[in-house]
């Protein structure tokens, strides 16, 4: 084969992979738009007014936190959270993804298994984000009286800290839930 031949043929491989590397995120975009969100919530039995107002309470969420929307009411954080937005009118986080007459009524305490869950209101209600990985998570704009849920391996405590890392309060060993907590003094959550 000549030089020119192998040249060829590298750069036609090159083109290739760029054209399948570019459609990649083409794709990601569609299922991860305002419109397909909407569309989402919409089919969860959201009015359109709703899916509206669900759309610019997450994002509120994104102006403020690193992250991207995933579904019409969850944002992937970059630490590794998941924060799951309340439908405007509603107390409890639901999953959207699930059709309306499929979808069993939701537990107050929504967290899943080997999670540490934090509520921005007591008693399980309101936002919730959800940790999993052993790190210390940082809390912005987390204030006031809320709620957690540990519902993680059976014993592993959660660590919260103040602004300077000092651990300040240790949860009781999972599963163990506190339906009234103040995250004023939280800066950090280190869930095991």
């Amino acid at each position: 084969m000549s030089i020119l031949k192998r040249y060829a043929s590298l750069a036609a491989a090159a083109v290739a992979v760029l054209s399948v590397s570019l459609a990649g995120p083409a794709s990601a975009e569609t299922t991860h738009s305002k419109a397909a969100f909407g569309a989402q919530a919409r089919a969860a039995g959201l009015s359109q007014d709703a899916a509206k107002s669900l759309q610019a309470k997450v994002d509120h969420y994104l102006a403020r936190h690193h992250g991207q929307q995933v579904a019409a009411n969850e944002i992937a954080l970059a630490d590794g959270a998941t924060l799951t937005v309340t439908v405007p009118g509603e107390k409890r986080v639901r999953d959207l993804s699930k059709p309306t007459g499929s979808r069993a009524a939701t537990a107050q305490w929504e967290c899943s298994q080997d999670y540490f869950c934090m509520y921005r209101d007591v008693l399980g209600l309101g936002d919730r984000v959800a940790l999993y990985h052993c790190q210390d998570y940082a809390l912005q704009d987390w204030t006031g009286d809320g709620s957690y849920y540990n519902l993680q391996t059976r014993g592993t405590q959660a660590l919260f800290k103040n602004q300077n890392r000092t651990v300040i309060d240790v949860t009781p060993a999972a599963p163990f839930s506190n339906a009234s907590y103040d995250w004023t003094p939280v800066w950090f959550v280190r869930p095991c």
